[in-house]
């Protein structure tokens, strides 16, 4: 065994000293090989779909779960070995090399532990006969203390080797992980694998429209559009309906965009004339149903009811009643909710006057009031108008598929 190493010479100091000597020596012996009796052998899985697979191992006949006579693991054949020098070998080493070496962690936690970084991973300095170089280790996916420990454990072998120490086995598992590498690639995928694959890539692009467009184009290439795969719901649908769904998607959130840069400057100016033409063009284009923030406070609210609600503000003044500060009507004695109730009376099979009236009832505090409701029942005022603006859709878009349908009997005859 070599003599303790003795502290660095002197920076002043000419020429070879007995503490470079020293040193060298030390350094030296961290480069000697190591007896095959200290070598170990680590399998690693080169085939990705044995590696994903619950029990490690695929459905391809060659590869089979076995006891392996090199490593003695029990698993796929479908692996290799590559060569290690263990923790406590590589200890033997450096005691051997410089008995007083050392190694510290590049950073603290707050807790003045050992700081691992977002992978997990450690960076050390490895202090070997007055010399120090960096490492870095990784847990190789253990969790808990097992994960620290391999960690240092990895650090100390991967500094270790910036001393020389185990280099031509390093080289070596260098070569053997590409080697496996190059014939995994190599290997021609499955349809599921393929199909696996392009699903992951449109769920990565699925807000992106020039992504899922090209994403479109290899599923049809490789004929995957009439395949079942599984929606944001979790509903069986054909793969090439749901990349054209959600594409027509972000088509139209891109329009309903270039809509909303149209109508915030309507909005601002108060310009009635223009708010009306953007609800015709809203309900042209299927834009009713998209919401935006509306109110005090705001709250997410149809483009149509907001449009409707901001024209009706804008028109109210002129038509309302005038009132003392208090609120007291001036028109005959009726308090604000009757006039408002003559005016739903007015509208009652009006969807879009009755939606005025609503944003009416809301900008004079007035949804929570109670009513007499059609019914001769007791209700709150908001609850009566939702219902009824419900009920006056429904009834249009009965008439609507009626028209269509009588149409389509016309044609056929």
């Amino acid at each position: 065994m070599a003599t303790a190493t003795e502290a660095p010479a002197s920076v002043t100091a000419e020429g070879p000293t007995s503490h470079t000597q020293n040193q060298l020596t030390a350094l030296a012996k961290m480069r000697e090989p190591f007896d095959a009796s200290q070598v170990s052998k680590l399998p690693k899985i080169w085939c990705g779909k044995c590696s994903k697979s619950q029990y490690k191992v695929c459905d391809d006949p060659q590869h089979k779960r076995q006891r392996c006579d090199v490593c003695a693991g029990n698993m796929t054949s479908a692996h290799l070995h590559l060569d290690y020098v263990g923790h406590a070998e590589l200890t033997g080493r450096l005691l051997e090399a410089d008995p007083l070496w050392t190694w510290e962690p590049m950073a603290f936690d707050q807790d003045g532990l050992p700081k691992f970084d977002k992978d997990g991973g450690l960076w050390i300095r490895l202090t070997v006969a007055g010399h120090t170089r960096l490492g870095y280790g990784d847990s190789q996916g253990k969790t808990g203390p097992n994960a620290v420990k391999e960690a240092i454990g990895d650090a100390l072998r991967n500094a270790g080797m910036r001393f020389g120490a185990a280099l031509a086995l390093w080289s070596k598992t260098d070569m053997d992980e590409a080697a496996a590498e190059k014939k995994n690639l190599s290997a021609e995928p499955s349809r599921e694998d393929r199909l696996e694959d392009l699903y992951a890539l449109m769920q990565k692009r699925w807000g992106h429209l020039e992504g899922l467009r090209a994403v479109k184009v290899q599923v049809g290439e490789e004929l995957f559009h009439e395949s079942q795969v599984h929606d944001e719901h979790g509903k069986t649908c054909l793969f090439g309906e749901l990349i054209d769904a959600r594409i027509r998607e972000l088509v139209q959130a891109e329009k309903f965009k270039q809509f909303l840069a149209t109508m915030r400057p309507a909005w601002k100016a108060k310009d009635v004339a223009a708010l009306e033409g953007l609800l015709a063009e809203a309900r042209t284009k299927g834009f009713t149903d998209f919401t935006i923030p509306y109110g005090s406070p705001e709250v997410p609210t149809r483009v149509e009811d907001a449009l409707v609600a901001r024209i009706a503000e804008l028109r109210t003044p002129a038509d309302r009643p005038p009132e003392t500060p208090d609120g007291t009507p001036t028109d005959g004695g009726l308090g604000p909710v009757d006039q408002l109730m003559v005016q739903i009376q007015r509208n009652w099979n009006d969807t879009d006057g009755l939606t005025r009236d609503m944003a009416e009832a809301k900008r004079r505090n007035l949804l929570n009031q109670q009513v007499d409701g059609p019914h001769n029942n007791i209700v709150r005022l908001e609850t009566m108008l939702t219902a009824r603006i419900k009920e006056l859709k429904e009834l249009a878009a009965k008439a609507e598929e009626a028209a269509h349908a009588d149409t389509r009997e016309r044609s056929a005859a």
